[in-house]
């Protein structure tokens, strides 16, 4: 049997005691739990040397993200600076096209709703160019799912109907060539490159994303972002690479005798890394060879959301906006730049040096000509646009913290607040003598232990970055903590964070930490404080499982945010908990780096059905609703292409495919109509 350590048998009692759960035994007995679990259960070893630490849920009421100790070094004024983060993260103007916002595909309950053209091509991590669901611009249907179909789908040995290795995510742009970008345009110039997979007849789609969008709302608890984790937890105010790229430079202009570019090293800064990842993607939001700078030469002179309207009562915008409760208009009454001078310190924007670029992209500070500047000189706003962008949409998230669901007020004392089925959904996620033990890495009150709270230690548990635990054929790994292959598709379909960056580091740190230091590539990394390293220390060539490793999720709001998983291949809860249930698609192929506990579960389809209506009782009512803080202006998102009855597409003047565009209006703090989410309607 997995042997679970009797300090942490205690603790789970004093926990369920402590918090009322002494309400269960009305609704689900000890006996009854222990009956359910499997004396020797699939997945598990005989012994498990190694039993998880991380707390179990709670509230998330009294827990705020924590933020850099220097942020004073970069901030004066954090309300202009979280109206600035706003304002580009919903601005359409930011994509090279004036119409890709960050928000685009994050505009329901932080994540995206939308089903049409929202197919990637999939396997050996994305290279593929050939679809196997269905092509570009088709209308995803609930027959389409799950991607992995089953006959039985609690039992992953019954009869295959269907394993597609497309990914189900979000479209960006449509593939261009950067030609250009004019201080204050509402786009860049950029003309059309044929794309040989997203194009329907010839004319060219938008791109989709290789992974499925994950929600931004509570995003700002994590160490590090995107499923692979190659946000770095650290930013350097440039890209998401931090510490591993080492020629990352801004200009500071209060050094002594003249500005000079410097590293930054801002940290936490994960959701300032992940921020400025898809401005300079040619899938997300850039034309091909755009760099931040062109982006920021233009919008820094722009007017914030110039094509959207903003809701009087905007919950951070208000005061900015000439609308009033009669009428909403569109933009704010200030250019980026007036924004950028009242949130942040002058070192980073005040001076009269310029930065020249030349064509070899090699760069140097000059005196300020005393004319209008050309296509190669940067004043230091447009320059450092990226810290600004980064920093301000940092706050910005650091906001859209969900903390009134349901599961918040039941942790506050509100027994009521869960309903039957709730308690026991909640008996099972908890129990470590019940089936499921979903807390192991769904933690916390953050509901996932890839929280920075808990991975340096939370609530007297010790926390770990760095773990050996077990794989799926009880062998000793070192791990990521919250980073695990848990069987969704074959490992070498999509390394995740067992991939190496632009400069041949590993993603992972257990790999960092356990390879020839004369192998790294940006040596910084071994020099930065790695705190709760598994112990005893990791030894050279110690044997670690990252491959085919992905980020846990939160699961709050959860209920709104399908399709699930990295590749957005389960359509329902109910999917996503058989999966689970039947031990994950992939076990016996992934043996060597799957999570050891992903195995068959003997749930039944009751115990399915009280872990789902757990899992709703995790979503805020203010997130459904959209109202303070998660109010937003207008948006207008790609929805699809328009077509032909006969299925071809209706062509733009540059030959490529028009978009069906959708509107979401603008919401005030009291929030608006709650928009349908995937699948809903159809």
């Amino acid at each position: 049997m997995n042997t679970y350590s009797p300090r942490r048998r205690q603790r789970l009692r004093a926990f369920a005691s402590s918090l009322g759960l002494c309400l269960f035994a009305a609704l689900i007995s000890p006996v009854a739990l222990v009956e359910t679990a499997h004396a020797a259960r699939e997945g598990e070893c005989d012994i498990n040397p190694f039993p998880d630490k991380n707390p179990g849920p709670g509230s998330l009421r009294r827990i705020r993200p924590i933020e850099p100790p220097d942020l004073s070094t970069y901030v004066v004024n954090r309300s202009m600076a979280i109206a600035l983060g706003k304002a580009l993260f919903w601005d359409m103007q930011v994509g090279s096209d004036g119409v890709q916002s960050c928000a685009s595909c994050h505009f329901r309950a932080g994540a995206d709703p939308r089903s049409v053209n929202q197919i990637a091509t999939g396997g050996l991590d994305n290279a593929q160019t050939t679809f196997e669901l269905a092509g570009p611009n088709h209308a995803l249907q609930p027959s389409d799912f799950p991607l992995h179909s089953l006959a039985d789908p609690n039992d992953r040995f019954s009869q295959l109907l269907r394993s597609v290795d497309d990914v189900v995510s979000s479209q960006g742009m449509k593939l261009n060539r950067f030609e250009g970008a004019e201080r204050g345009a509402s786009a860049d110039r950029g003309s059309p490159l044929a794309d040989a997979v997203y194009q329907v007849h010839g004319a060219n789609v938008r791109r989709v994303e290789p992974r499925n969008t994950p929600t931004v709302i509570n995003a700002a608890f994590a160490r590090r972002s995107f499923w692979d984790g190659r946000a770095d937890q650290v930013f350097n105010g440039v890209n998401e690479h931090g510490a591993r790229d080492a020629d990352a430079r801004v200009v500071r202009a209060d050094l002594p005798h003249a500005p000079q570019f410097v590293q930054v090293r801002i940290e936490p800064g994960a959701m300032a890394s992940q921020a400025v990842a898809p401005v300079g993607s040619d899938f997300e939001m850039s034309f091909r060879g755009r760099r931040f700078l062109d982006a920021g030469r233009r919008l820094a002179s722009a007017t914030p959301l110039a094509k959207q309207k903003v809701a009087w009562d905007d919950s951070v915008l208000v005061g900015l906006t000439s609308s009033t409760p009669f009428q909403q208009r569109p933009g704010l009454n200030l250019r980026y730049e007036t924004l950028v001078k009242a949130a942040f310190h002058p070192r980073w924007w005040n001076s009269n040096r310029i930065v020249h670029v030349a064509g070899d992209g090699s760069r140097s500070l000059r005196a300020h000509p005393g004319r209008p500047l050309r296509s190669d000189e940067y004043s230091l706003i447009e320059y450092n646009f990226s810290l600004f962008f980064g920093l301000a949409i940092q706050l910005y998230e650091n906001t859209l913290i969900s903390d009134d669901a349901p599961i918040d007020r039941y942790f506050e004392g509100q027994h009521s607040a869960l309903t039957a089925a709730q308690l026991r959904g909640l008996a099972l996620f908890t129990s470590q003598t019940a089936p499921a033990a979903c807390s192991a890495c769904h933690a916390g009150a953050e509901f996932t232990n890839a929280s920075l709270r808990i991975l340096l230690g939370a609530e007297g548990e010790p926390g770990e970055i760095v773990e050996r635990m077990l794989n799926g054929e009880c062998e000793t790994v070192v791990y990521d903590q919250s980073f695990y292959n848990i069987g969704v598709r074959p490992t070498w379909e999509d390394l995740g964070l067992g991939a190496r960056d632009p400069f041949g580091n590993p993603l992972s740190v257990s790999e960092l930490l356990t390879m020839d230091p004369a192998q790294v590539a940006s040596p910084e990394l071994l020099g930065q404080a790695y705190p709760n390293i598994a112990n005893p220390p990791l030894a050279r060539g110690e044997r670690t499982s990252t491959m085919g490793a992905f980020k846990v999720p939160s699961l709050r709001n959860i209920e709104l945010t399908a399709p699930y998983f990295h590749n957005g291949g389960e359509l329902s809860l109910h999917d996503a908990v058989r999966f689970y249930n039947r031990g994950g698609n992939f076990r016996e192929a992934n043996v060597q780096f799957i999570d050891f506990e992903i195995g068959a579960l003997g749930l039944s389809e009751a115990q399915v059905d009280d872990l789902v209506a757990f899992m709703k009782a995790l979503t805020d009512e203010r997130v459904r609703r959209r109202s303070a803080p998660f109010d937003h202006p207008q948006l207008f998102v790609p929805d699809g292409a328009l077509r032909y009855p006969d299925g071809r597409v209706v062509r733009e003047a540059d030959g490529s495919a028009r978009d069906r565009m959708r509107e979401i209006p603008a919401v005030g703090r009291q929030g608006g109509a709650v928009l349908p989410g995937f699948l809903e309607g159809i």
